[in-house]
C-alpha cells in the first residue's frame, strides 16, 4: 500500500515517564465524577418526568371543566312542587339539552344560509314541560 513507506522512516515516540501510571492513577475519580454527574442527571430527569406528569393531569382532567349545574326559579319550583305532598305519584326528570350555535354563527360565512324552525310537534301540551 502507498503512503506505509513514509510511516516507516519516522521516529517513533514514547509516552513522558509515569504517563501511564497517571492515567491509572486518575481513572478512579474520572469513574466517580462520571456517576455524580449521572445521578444527578437522573434526579433532573425525574423530576422533569413528574412535573410532566402533573401538568398533564390538571390539564387533561375533565372535572377542571366541569360546570355546577345551575336551576331557574321555575325549575327550582317546578322540583319542589313535586316533593311535597303528592310525592307518591310519578316522578318526572327534567331533560336538558344543551344547543352550541357558536360554531355554525362562526361558521356561517362559509355555508349557505339556514333557517331554523322551532315548532311544537305533538297536539297535547304536557305541564310537565318546563320551558
Amino acid at each position: 500500500m502507498e503512503g506505509h513507506e513514509l510511516l516507516v522512516k519516522m521516529t517513533r515516540v514514547t509516552a513522558p515517564a509515569g504517563f501511564e501510571q497517571g492515567v491509572w492513577a486518575k481513572l478512579p475519580a474520572a469513574r466517580k465524577e462520571r456517576a455524580r454527574v449521572r445521578r444527578a442527571g437522573y434526579r433532573y430527569a425525574f423530576a422533569g418526568s413528574a412535573a410532566l406528569v402533573l401538568v398533564g393531569f390538571l390539564l387533561l382532567n375533565p372535572s377542571l371543566f366541569e360546570k355546577d349545574t345551575v336551576l331557574t326559579y321555575a325549575e327550582r319550583d317546578a322540583l319542589s312542587a313535586e316533593r311535597g305532598p303528592d310525592a307518591s305519584r310519578s316522578r318526572f326528570v327534567p331533560v336538558y339539552e344543551t344547543m352550541d350555535y357558536a360554531s355554525e354563527f362562526r361558521n356561517a360565512q362559509f355555508q349557505p344560509k339556514t333557517v331554523y324552525i322551532l315548532e311544537q310537534v305533538s297536539d297535547s301540551v304536557s305541564s310537565e314541560i318546563i320551558y
